[in-house]
């Protein structure tokens, strides 16, 4: 079944009628908001549009089950919640949205195809790919059935899933759909559109993560150049287009010009989101990256620690994905005057991650690496030994026993078994672990 996404209210739904002038102001009331709220979105402005949408909603309470209002006003306002960062509050509303969607229409609809693509976005925020994938695929095939070859919707789904796979390392799948939809886009709505930055920028990230640089800053460029004209110096599109292309400076050390883009697009996001949000947390973490490759561990280490306590609010202080950041602090620490502050730092990052990724995952390993190098540079050589022993046994069984980080911790183990005069066990430890590098170095 194919509907056009503008909404009327004559289109809504099949022979829906109004009896009383009473009715008549409500449902004028419902399509103003709904105008205003999509307006308030496309501004960035998602506390204005949740009110109007949260008013529509109350609203919908009061038609019947088969108004598709009701699905409608849900599923815009699990939009503003996904970009507000509200993870918890959107789902429900996509869930909800889909149930009665399939209801009234059945399995192919484009209303389906759009909810199914929005509750996907959803999962790829929280880098859920596995529950993501299935759903932009069937959110592709429905489009591709049912929409004309050139429907922005069509290129929308194309970018969507393309941008999935260059997140799980599927860069040849990301280039295809990605290419297609920037030529779509090209076309309509226009060369210079949000939409055609928006897959400028996307093939930005893919180039960045297979190794094509130049290509990757070529790419961002142009996705600032376009939403600088088209959306404006506020908005959080711009500020992500101008993030990526400070990261692409970052990455060849150019921190001049790195630092003024990422610095921005953390006030922007401050500007739009207030004092917390997800994309802060983001901007802070990447500043403290910055700062630590310029050697400034003192600005790094305050950036971090403003990170951690963002996260821990916005995820709670059980997330396992509190480690990474813990571990950067940590090694911060570890490197500094105040060597022990980084000991709770690594043995809470092995904590989180032993609980929500078992004993065996490669994260620990690497937690468990961290906290025996600062037991040998604080000569508690004991204590090392033990933390190296147990890291090395996770990642060979997580890694193999060809892996570099496999060779990481053996050097390790060696230098603190040297120290404690265990030498034969340091030489054998030591000579497995350069068989390992240069096997690499070979290849």
């Amino acid at each position: 079944m194919q509907r056009p996404r503008a909404t009327t209210l004559a289109g809504l739904a099949a022979g829906f009628f109004l009896v009383s002038s009473v009715l008549s102001v409500a449902a004028d009331s419902w399509q103003a908001n709904e105008n205003a709220a999509a307006k308030a979105s496309k501004a960035a402005q998602f506390a204005e549009a949740e009110k109007l949408l949260l008013a529509n909603l109350k609203f919908t309470e009061t038609l019947g089950a088969k108004d598709a209002r009701r699905p409608r006003t849900m599923f815009d306002l699990a939009e503003v919640y996904r970009a507000e960062g509200k993870y918890d509050a959107a789902f429900p509303l996509y869930e909800r949205a889909l149930q009665i969607y399939t209801t009234l229409y059945g399995q192919e609809a484009t209303e389906i195809a759009d909810t199914l693509d929005g509750e996907a976005e959803l999962y790829k925020s929280l880098n859920d790919f596995a529950h993501a994938e299935p759903l932009l695929q069937r959110s592709l095939a429905l489009r591709e059935k049912l929409l004309k070859p050139g429907d922005p919707d069509l290129a929308q789904s194309q970018n969507d899933l393309g941008e999935l796979y260059t997140a799980t390392g599927a860069f040849d799948k990301a280039e295809a759909l990605l290419q297609q939809a920037l030529a779509s886009r090209q076309k309509n709505p226009g060369p210079e559109s949000a939409e055609a930055a928006q897959s400028f920028e996307a093939l930005g990230t893919m180039y960045s993560k297979s190794g094509r640089s130049k290509q990757a800053e070529d790419a961002f460029r142009q996705a600032v150049s376009i939403y600088g004209k088209t959306l404006g110096g506020q908005h959080p599109d711009y500020a992500n287009a101008l993030e990526n292309l400070g990261l692409c400076y970052a990455a060849r050390r150019d921190f001049a010009n790195a630092e003024p883009l990422l610095q921005r697009a953390l006030e922007i996001r401050q500007t739009i989101y207030g004092t917390e949000h997800r994309d802060i947390a983001a901007s802070l973490d990447n500043l403290a990256a910055l700062k630590r490759s310029e050697h400034k561990p003192e600005e790094a280490a305050a950036l971090y620690e403003r990170a951690v306590a963002m996260w821990e609010k916005i995820l709670g202080p059980d997330n396992p994905d509190l480690a990474a950041d813990l571990n950067n602090l940590g090694a911060i620490y570890e490197s500094s005057r105040e060597k022990m502050r980084a000991e709770p730092l690594f043995l809470r990052a092995a904590a989180l991650d032993e609980k929500a990724l078992g004993a065996d995952s490669p994260e620990l390993g690497t937690d468990l690496n961290n906290l025996g190098v600062l037991y040998m540079v604080v000569r508690r050589n004991e204590e090392a030994a033990k933390v190296f022993q147990r890291a090395l046994a996770i990642r060979i069984k997580a890694l193999g026993n060809q892996d570099p980080a496999v060779a990481e911790t053996m050097n390790s183990y060696a230098a603190v078994l040297q120290l404690l005069h265990r030498d034969d066990e340091a030489a054998k430890m030591q000579k497995q672990a350069q068989a390992i590098l240069s096997k690499q170095g070979g290849k």
